[in-house]
């Protein structure tokens, strides 16, 4: 009896053992996990992920500007930040937080508990991509998140082609003003969209209002939520939108790094397409 029980305890570990996933995550660190029933989410757009593969029910925690997951998810904090007692007491197989709060907080305190984490930080839509095929694998979600992206590529497929590219840029930020950045997500779907981010510098650099007006972009993204603000903070700024050269657009539909994005795409997409005989800006 006691052979009988210590054999079959040694099977059940092969088996969990061959369950366990060495998945790499996006600060390039190997995240061994099995399938995992409880996750804290810290980031939006991982929470929208989770919501289009189907996983919404096992996300225990979220952050500040996630839509609340499931009726017994519980805020952990303010995006960008986390409140560790409120985490601990969830009891998660896993913590999924972006780069930025990662090298902010560390993870070392998560660690010493067993608390397994996945960084979070796509840089492009082919990341975006894997990063779903990865939370597919994390949540048993496997069949679905490969039925999304195959939905996702074929709304690619049906995009505009633009031979004649736009110089663009992507306000994230007026006071001060903040762009998005040559390696940002964003860059590479105002790519895919068929324009041309003109930021050189990596990151989320800022600018003047000044140098973009000599720059003269042949249009000018805007987080639609900085409507308001845009004309009363930098009038400068209405330069760019008296020559009809402004995009407001729903920044929920272009600076989460999900599949959702690809409204954004679409949405830029077909206004570069309307707008490509506007000639005024347009990069050489």
């Amino acid at each position: 009896m006691k052979r009988s029980i210590i054999a079959s305890l040694f099977l059940l570990t092969i088996v969990l053992n061959a369950l366990a996933l060495n998945i790499k995550d996006d600060a390039d660190r190997t995240v061994n996990i099995s399938k995992a029933n409880s996750i804290v989410v810290l980031s939006p757009a991982a929470c929208d992920i989770f919501e289009e593969i189907g996983a919404s029910s096992l996300i225990v925690g979220y952050t500040d500007y996630a839509k609340k997951p499931n009726s017994r998810a519980v805020n952990v904090g303010a995006f960008g930040t986390f409140n560790i007692e409120r985490i601990i007491a969830l009891k998660p197989d896993l913590v999924i937080m972006p780069k930025f709060t990662y090298e902010r907080y560390g993870i070392n305190a998560l660690n010493a508990l067993g608390i397994k984490v996945f960084v979070f930080e796509p840089q492009n839509i082919e990341g975006i991509i894997k990063d779903v095929n990865k939370f597919g694998l994390i949540t048993g979600k496997i069949d679905q998140a490969k039925n999304q992206i195959l939905n996702f590529k074929r709304e690619l497929d049906k995009l505009h082609h633009i031979k004649q590219k736009p110089s663009v840029v992507f306000l994230v930020w007026l006071s001060p003003i903040i762009v998005a950045g040559n390696d940002t997500f964003i860059s590479n779907a105002i790519s895919v969209a068929g324009g041309q981010n003109i930021i050189k510098k990596d990151g989320w650099p800022e600018v003047t209002s000044e140098y973009l007006i000599e720059k003269n972009p042949t249009f000018l993204i805007v987080n639609s939520r900085l409507k308001s603000d845009f004309f009363k903070q930098n009038k400068l700024l209405n330069y760019f939108y008296k020559k009809h050269k402004v995009l407001f657009i729903d920044n929920t539909l272009i600076e989460r790094p999900s599949l959702n994005i690809i409204k954004g795409i679409k949405i830029l997409n077909n206004y570069f397409y309307e707008n490509r005989n506007n000639n005024s800006g347009w990069q050489r």
